[in-house]
């Protein structure tokens, strides 16, 4: 009988242990596992670099938006098995000198979601956000439905603004 209970206790730091770690690697975790020092993005996006180039898969997507609206750095690679998707990356720089955007960019295999992927899109695509861990995460679908990106700017001024509106009209258009 001790033995079992003391193999439950174990069980259930294991459980507690690998809860704490997956909330410190999942969706808007912060800087969590960030190696590298964020970098200033460029300061102008531009509407006039076409998709074209720029292969359908989250590769593409990433060289697109380093291109097309300056996301710089090195992304981090992120758990997306959580949400359903099949990968995941992360961004962490300025615009204007100002360590001020995150950028998590998802991609999913539309021909075959999984009920956790679908439960995802479906509600970033009706409410603008999903929820994980009872916390509720601001997200976008690109317009082909098969990119989602969490994006946050903590600096709100007009420039940042504009840029803000401009780095979700190229997300949302990639490949649509």
């Amino acid at each position: 009988m001790k033995r079992r209970i003391a193999s439950m206790k174990k069980n259930l730091l294991i459980s507690a242990a690998l809860i704490m770690c997956l909330m410190f690697t999942s969706c808007g975790a912060g800087n969590v596992g960030v190696s590298s020092s964020p970098k200033k993005a460029s300061s102008s996006v531009s509407s006039e670099v076409s998709d074209k180039s720029f292969g359908d898969s989250l590769d593409g997507l990433k060289a697109y938006m380093k291109k097309a609206a300056g996301f710089s750095g090195t992304p981090t690679n992120m758990r997306a098995d959580f949400i359903g998707a099949e990968k995941g990356i992360k961004y962490i720089f300025s615009h204007n000198g100002k360590n001020n955007v995150t950028v998590e960019l998802y991609s999913f295999d539309t021909s075959n979601l999984s009920d956790s992927a679908e439960k995802v899109i479906d509600s970033v695509k009706s409410d603008g956000y999903f929820t994980i861990m009872d916390k509720n995460i601001n997200a976008v679908m690109s317009d082909s439905g098969k990119y989602m990106m969490i994006y946050t700017n903590s600096s709100t001024d007009d420039d940042n603004k504009a840029y803000d509106k401009n780095v979700l009209k190229l997300f949302k258009g990639f490949k649509a």
